[in-house]
């Protein structure tokens, strides 16, 4: 999955994408990665969609093979990624997001911005969402230590604390990521800026005033703790999942229930 993809042209910066499916189906979907992932953060769940979506996923500016620049990387600057590549490959149809953690606070502020673009909206576990107050969880902060790992046996073990299970090909990834150029600064700018970006708790229902939301959550998530997914509950138009036995992956956890609850989801009337 990993050595896929091609790249473009956004905001001057060469960025990496995969196109899977039919370009003539009548739905796109776009899924954005989280903190530290990439195209591969996906490889469970784009086959499976692709039989029924034309799916894209991008390497966000900063992660995977995509540029990592050493500016600033916020909310705005990522509005503007997100918007350029739909542009380029989507012209002006309109576009399902699938959102990720950090994903899911830069498909919302996108939504906010272009609500005309965005068909339906899918967050897991998405960042954005928790009260000023919050400075984060010991996993959290656990994962912000790959970049003073020795070796990928350390790394492995970091990952199995974080995540709560791992596979070879995820740490080679990971051990592969964490030695690019700049790629600690763009990992943590995007967190520092994600932390001090305005939370979306004011502006969510301006979103799912004309937007039908999806939140997925892992009932064991212990990054951002499934309480925060009671804001949810009573939104109109916001259908709440939390799923068991899993953390803060879900579309890695339970890969095919949550593939089945993203299709039925995105193909309902």
């Amino acid at each position: 999955m990993d050595a896929k993809g091609d790249y473009m042209k956004v905001e001057g910066y060469n960025i990496r994408y995969l196109e899977e499916g039919n370009r003539s189906k009548d739905k796109h979907l776009l899924l954005i990665h989280g903190l530290g992932g990439s195209i591969m953060s996906w490889g469970k769940n784009i086959p499976y969609l692709a039989e029924y979506f034309h799916v894209v996923v991008l390497d966000m500016l900063g992660f995977g093979r995509s540029d990592k620049p050493r500016i600033e990387y916020d909310m705005q600057l990522y509005v503007k990624i997100i918007k350029g590549a739909i542009d380029n490959l989507l012209g002006k149809d309109k576009v399902s997001i699938v959102g990720s953690s950090l994903g899911g606070q830069i498909a919302c502020e996108f939504t906010l911005s272009n609500i005309d673009r965005v068909d339906r909206l899918v967050l897991v576990s998405p960042a954005g969402f928790t009260p000023v107050s919050f400075k984060g969880t010991r996993r959290l902060k656990d994962y912000t230590k790959i970049f003073s790992v020795k070796d990928m046996r350390e790394l492995r073990s970091l990952l199995v604390s974080v995540h709560g299970t791992t596979n070879d090909e995820y740490v080679e990834w990971m051990y592969e990521y964490i030695n690019m150029e700049n790629a600690e600064h763009a990992f943590l700018s995007a967190l520092r800026n994600s932390t001090k970006a305005k939370r979306l708790t004011r502006r969510f229902k301006r979103i799912t005033e004309s937007v039908k939301t999806l939140v997925i959550w892992g009932k064991k998530d212990e990054i951002i703790p499934v309480k925060y997914a009671s804001y949810f509950i009573n939104i109109d138009n916001c259908r709440v999942i939390l799923l068991e036995h899993c953390s803060h992956r879900p579309h890695v956890e339970d890969s095919r229930l949550f593939n089945e609850y993203v299709k039925e989801f995105l193909a309902g009337a």
